[in-house]
């Protein structure tokens, strides 16, 4: 991301004089405004801002359609437009001077002015900006990335003055273009509702609804959405491989939800300026994004009732898409004959999470294991995201049982969509270890490579626990699977303070990315600062390849993942990639772990494996 840095003088001696500067009314050589105020440090604030407002063009209009730019369906005052419009346009600011005039009627008067050379250089700097998240947009091959990204462009284009250098796209004016793609994605997003349930002892939200979420026919991956729950707008919550789940205080003939397009979170973090802009702005919008389901007839309702898990899975796109997917690999793999004392464990499991009674099920767990199923229920106040179908995996010694699908809510209405694994002892029948499953495009991934049925399964497991031990914040996990001389480097996205002084109501950031190599210990004890200050810790992997060692390097695995990370108070989207040593299997160790930001064309998985030596018994 590029950094935008902005540097206030305070220069009383000006080699151009002030009567020079305020008879330019044109403004052709200098951008100027005074600023009143009973201090110095207002009457300068409301300098900057008079001055940074010049030629600031934001238009957030209720009500109104894709065509007519971005919307927003909460109230902004004009004052607060115009707050924004100049914490926006401050950003790309370089070289504003001050000089403090004589009062005037009592109070304050301070002159800020800038030459319009640097005036205009910021534009090119926005400029360039917009194009990176268009290209960035046009190479993304995720439907939730490109949204992403052109909704930012759009944001951002809306600061963007008429008069300077025409951005266009293909031939095509960036307005227009990016009001095309956006038009087109979000048409193709389809939304349905493939079951409703009534749960009569809820009395404040008895009705659930099981969503398909697709784009051109295929599970949205990940995707963010708000929704109208009948009393309030819920927002926050989350599709995984397709399928989302809420509830709802009454069942209406429709339902009215909202695909979240800007990622305000997001954005906070990777990119203030668009995050300035969607501030006091409420829930910042496109038309398209606001979609009206039909829900089922009353007559259609079926009553919450006891979770039958060998039932047929209900019709619907996303089921059918995903069991598909599941046919080109799993039957490769060694199936259970007879999974009935599977089966009953996870009845019992399911029963624990959706009946009203009390089930006891710690017997069916060895004690670490139950640990962690705990820490899944404690933290995320678990529910059924769908009725589960599971599978049943033979695997060495272990049967593992996929999947079941969770819906977990956070403080702060944060709420995400899960399945979990439970892997079972073939001798003990007790679960041994539970983590969350990997998205099905990234098992699928690795799955299609070709390798021994031992070989992929393994290297899926370590990856869902590795996973997961950062969602359940698992330091003892963590640090017994990281070589104690293992290569780390780490990545953070910084915020950076862009000016001397507070002079806007908005404390205006830019971002850096700052990189670091860290010792294990150092990483460890860095981690466990990070996630005491978090309520909570998402991470998904995305756009997996793997490569694997030969000879000398056989049983080395190196994975490369594009990881977004999320939580109540950090959010990153960069690309992790792991050196992953196997030999041991039982004890797989973290040689190499390296983030970066962007995705680096020469330093793949492939690349990974062919950097690693093997040195003894080490890498």
């Amino acid at each position: 991301m590029t950094l935008f840095v902005c540097f206030f003088y305070n220069l009383s001696a000006q080699s151009v004089s002030i009567e020079r500067i305020m008879s330019d009314t044109d403004m052709k050589d200098y951008v100027w405004a005074i600023g009143y105020g009973m201090t110095l440090e207002e009457a300068d604030k409301n300098a900057i801002n008079t001055l940074a407002s010049h030629d600031a063009s934001i238009t957030l209009v209720n009500k109104s359609k894709l065509e007519d730019k971005l919307t927003t369906t909460g109230h902004q005052s004009a004052e607060s437009t115009s707050i924004n419009a100049a914490s926006v346009s401050n950003m790309y600011l370089e070289n504003v001077r001050r000089e403090v005039l004589t009062d005037q009627e009592g109070q304050k008067r301070v002159l800020r002015y800038i030459s319009r050379k640097d005036w205009e250089a910021r534009y090119s700097v926005l400029k360039s900006k917009i194009e990176e998240y268009i290209e960035s947009g046009k190479y993304a091959s995720l439907v939730e990335d490109k949204l992403r990204y052109y909704t930012w462009a759009n944001v951002l284009l809306q600061t963007y003055p008429n008069h300077h250098t025409p951005i266009s796209v293909d031939g095509v004016a960036a307005k227009q273009w990016l009001l095309s793609q956006l038009r087109d994605i979000l048409t193709n997003i389809k939304v349905s509702v493939i079951l409703v349930e009534k749960d009569k002892e809820n009395r404040n939200y008895p009705y659930k609804l099981y969503l398909d979420f697709v784009y051109d026919e295929e599970p949205i991956g990940y995707l963010r959405f708000g929704y109208f729950d009948g009393r309030s707008f819920t927002e926050n919550e989350s599709v995984k491989d397709g399928r989302g789940v809420i509830q709802m205080s009454q069942l209406p003939s429709e339902l009215k939800l909202e695909i979240n397009c800007v990622n305000k979170e997001l954005a906070r973090q990777m990119d203030p300026s668009v995050y300035v802009l969607l501030q006091g702005a409420g829930s910042a919008t496109f038309e398209e994004a606001k979609k009206v389901v039909p829900t089922a007839e009353k007559k259609d309702v079926v009553p919450q009732k006891e979770v039958d898990t060998t039932a047929k899975s209900t019709e619907s796109v996303v089921n059918q898409k995903l069991e598909e997917s599941q046919k080109s690999y799993v039957e490769i793999k060694e199936r259970v004959e007879s999974p009935v004392t599977y089966d009953n464990i996870m009845k019992d499991v399911v029963a624990s999470i959706s009946s009203k009674e009390k089930v006891e099920i710690e017997q069916h767990f060895e004690p670490e294991a139950w640990e962690q199923y705990q820490k899944i229920v404690a933290s995320g106040n678990p529910t059924l995201a769908r009725t589960p179908e599971f599978n049943f995996i033979r695997h060495d010694t272990l049967t593992i049982c996929q999947s079941l699908p969770l819906k977990l809510r956070f403080h702060g209405n944060h709420s995400f969509v899960e399945d979990v694994v439970f892997r079972v002892n073939n001798r003990t029948h007790k679960v041994e270890s539970v983590a969350y499953k990997l998205g099905a495009k990234t098992e699928k991934s690795i799955m299609a490579m070709d390798w021994d049925d031992a070989a992929r399964l393994t290297l899926i497991a370590f990856l869902e626990d590795y996973r997961t031990a950062y969602c359940l914040k698992n330091l003892d996990y963590i640090n017994k699977v990281f070589a104690e001389d293992a290569y780390i480097i780490v990545g953070r996205v910084l915020k950076q303070s862009t000016r001397k002084f507070a002079d806007t109501p908005y404390s205006i950031q830019g971002t850096k990315t700052v990189y670091s190599r860290q010792t294990k210990r150092e990483y460890i004890s860095h981690l466990r600062q990070c996630f005491l200050s978090k309520e909570f810790v998402n991470i998904r992997f995305e756009e997996c390849t793997v490569a694997r060692g030969h000879g000398a390097k056989e049983g080395v695995y190196a994975v490369q993942v594009r990881q977004l990370y999320y939580s109540n108070n950090y959010a990153d989207d960069g690309i992790l990639t792991l050196a992953i040593d196997m030999r041991n299997d039982v004890h797989p160790l973290v040689r190499v772990r390296v983030w970066h930001q962007e995705r680096d064309v020469f330093y793949t998985a492939e690349e990974m494996i062919a950097r690693t030596v093997s040195v003894y018994d080490g890498l």
